[in-house]
């Protein structure tokens, strides 16, 4: 638990002002020294002997009060993550995947549809075109790298 801190009470501003209650010259230093913001052990570095002894007479008489400590401000909230925008519709995606499923059909027949199933899926430009990249990968093993490459040639939307 941190030290204390204490602050002077109307009756310890109008002790200071009118010596009112017959303190030692030593407790008055101390009522004087109190500010609403030095802990205990911040004040018993000053060097005045029995300050602890002093601020519980004080306290006593009233003269002075702990200061209430200020709750911890609450925790900021998280920021707010706005979801990322929708990527906006390719409007010639559908027509792509019509003519890349149409010059697939002579090369993978009845599979073609098992075989485009990413690239029916793909609702942006680059998962169309991941889709088309392993396709192609697929198409060179069997006609060579630059022939698949040339078979698909301008079916691949902009990124």
């Amino acid at each position: 638990m941190p030290d204390p801190v204490f602050q002077k009470t109307e009756r310890g501003r109008a002790e200071i002002a009118q010596r009112s209650a017959g303190l030692q010259a030593a407790a008055r230093s101390v009522l004087i020294m109190v500010n609403s913001q030095d802990t205990v052990a911040a004040l018993a570095a000053r060097g005045l002997p029995d300050m602890r002894e002093h601020l519980r007479q004080l306290l006593a008489l009233g003269l002075i009060e702990v200061v209430a400590p200020t709750p911890p401000p609450p925790p900021p909230p998280p920021p707010a993550v706005a979801p990322p925008p929708p990527a906006p519709p390719v409007p010639e995606l559908d027509a792509l995947r019509r003519q890349v499923l149409a010059r697939l059909k002579p090369h993978f027949g009845p599979d073609t549809g098992t075989v485009a199933q990413a690239l029916r899926a793909a609702r942006t430009a680059a998962e169309f075109n991941q889709a088309l990249d392993d396709i192609e990968s697929k198409l060179a093993i069997y006609m060579g790298r630059k022939q698949a490459a040339r078979e698909l040639q301008g079916l691949r939307p902009p990124p």
